[in-house]
């Protein structure tokens, strides 16, 4: 049985990004790994991530501040504060901020893992290392994802 899990806004884990910033609200760790939560800010003009596949766990998102644009296999969809969009595994997607405002929202990673991926874009960025698109890519199939 897992216990109780609680972060404080304090006590979260805050880890830089390519553009903007990760917080680890909650991790597997803490969840008997069926779930991590990890709030997402970032500027005008970033993308988020670029087109790609998530082969072992579905993605949920909730805006909660700003515009962000997903870009689905329908096209791109602009979803405001409030909205919100679930990817299940297998589903190409992307999303950036293509407002002039800053844009937060939350990921719901099910189950949870690929918070690691965002723990290592923060140590990698802590190193110095370029984070380009094949070092994104890199770092994104191990955690059972495919760039497009």
């Amino acid at each position: 049985m897992t216990d109780i899990a609680l972060t404080t806004a304090d006590g979260a884990e805050r880890l830089r990004a390519p553009a903007g910033e990760y917080v680890v609200r909650l991790s597997g760790e803490q969840t008997g790994g069926s779930l991590a939560v990890v709030e997402y800010t970032f500027p005008p003009g970033a993308i988020g991530a670029s087109p790609h596949v998530h082969h072992g766990h579905e993605e949920h998102f909730q805006v909660l501040d700003g515009e962000v644009t997903f870009d689905l296999a329908d096209g791109p969809l602009a979803v405001g504060a409030g909205g919100a969009v679930s990817v299940p595994k297998g589903a190409a997607h992307g999303f950036r901020n293509a407002s002039d405002d800053w844009a937060r929202c939350l990921f719901l990673l099910t189950p949870s893992g690929y918070e690691n991926y965002f723990r290592e874009i923060h140590q990698a960025l802590e190193r110095g290392e370029e984070l380009d698109a094949e070092r994104l890519s890199a770092l994104r199939a191990a955690y059972d994802t495919v760039t497009l």
